[in-house]
């Protein structure tokens, strides 16, 4: 079976994964992949369906004795370097991951190391496990996964062959989130368009709270479906803070796919309102420029724990003055 035939269909087909298979085919893989990109979900997959023909074995990665996975924990959510306990080093530390991955292997075939949310490793877990990277051990790969590939230092960055990997959850094709995004628009329009009275400026403001209540509710309802998928293949053993630490992650990126998906719907209004009226084209890409920057500061603010609710309002709020000066 290829490795296409294991992911979901939208990622068939694409240039990280032809470009994966023939490195499979040739047993040409490298040492170290940094897969990135939006949905950690996705990059997991990914990661795992490449670890089921590396291992060669019917049991799935994640039960491998080969097979080692790493996960941020605790409030922090930081991979830390690691310390003994018992003798051992505990399984979300960087010397658990290094210690393993340097023992032979249990079946004399090829180890495989999972590193998820890879850009979670402080500082001193960051520089032990570039050296590993630096002198890998033989027949290993290690898989670095990550929705936010730039925090990660650059030395390890270029140890390894990187792909950006296309995100399309399922979950994002909701009927409720589809709604969602054609309020959206309706609303970005009336801003537009108006509104002028006292009356329509009110509307306007409570569409904008209602917008945002109504987006909680989904990403919260979103992230759920998500972590419960999520959670099918992993292993029953793992820790309250590592399950934590996985929702959280994935919570993260699904806001990134919502946001992304955002975006889009704002270029879209403004394509159609370019061509039914071109008359308007620098006020209304003016406006887009500027939308699209307070989408991504909003993001970025999220990355600092700002609460969700209150950001996004801000956002939407922000969003009502922009447009509104594009009025024709």
């Amino acid at each position: 079976m290829k490795l296409a035939d294991a992911l979901p269909e939208h990622l068939r087909g694409s240039r990280p994964v032809e470009v994966l298979e023939r490195s499979l085919e040739r047993k040409r893989l490298a040492h170290g992949i940094l897969l990135h990109g939006e949905d950690l979900g996705t990059l997991e997959a990914i990661a795992l369906s490449i670890a089921q023909h590396l291992l060669q074995s019917e049991l799935p990665p994640v039960k491998h004795p080969d097979c080692f996975f790493v996960r941020p924990a605790g409030k922090t959510r930081i991979i830390p370097i690691g310390r003994k306990e018992g003798g051992e080093f505990p399984p979300n530390s960087i010397r658990y991951l290094v210690g393993n991955v340097q023992k032979s292997s249990h079946g004399g075939g090829r180890k495989v190391g999972i590193l998820v949310e890879a850009d979670r490793m402080n500082i001193q877990a960051a520089n032990a496990f570039l050296k590993t990277l630096e002198e890998p051990p033989e027949d290993t790969t290690l898989f670095l996964l990550s929705t936010r590939p730039y925090d990660l230092l650059d030395t390890i960055r270029s140890r390894c062959f990187n792909f950006r990997i296309p995100a399309d959850s399922p979950a994002l094709n909701a009927v409720e989130w589809q709604s969602w995004l054609d309020d959206y628009q309706s609303w970005i329009g009336k801003a537009v368009d108006g509104p002028r009275a006292k009356s329509e400026i009110a509307e306007a403001i409570f569409g904008a709270y209602g917008l945002n209540a109504r987006f909680q509710i989904l990403l919260t309802e979103l992230t759920k479906t998500s972590v419960k998928l999520g959670r099918e293949d992993l292993p029953e053993d793992m820790t309250d803070d590592q399950q934590a630490a996985l929702e959280a992650g994935l919570s993260r990126g699904l806001r990134k796919q919502l946001y992304a998906q955002i975006e889009r719907a704002t270029a879209a209004f403004a394509k159609r309102r370019l061509k039914d009226a071109p008359e308007t084209s620098t006020k209304i890409i003016l406006a887009l420029n500027h939308v699209t920057e307070a989408l991504e500061k909003t993001s970025g603010l999220l990355e600092l724990n700002l609460n969700e609710a209150a950001a996004f309002e801000l956002f939407l709020l922000k969003s009502l003055r922009i447009w509104a000066r594009a009025r024709t």
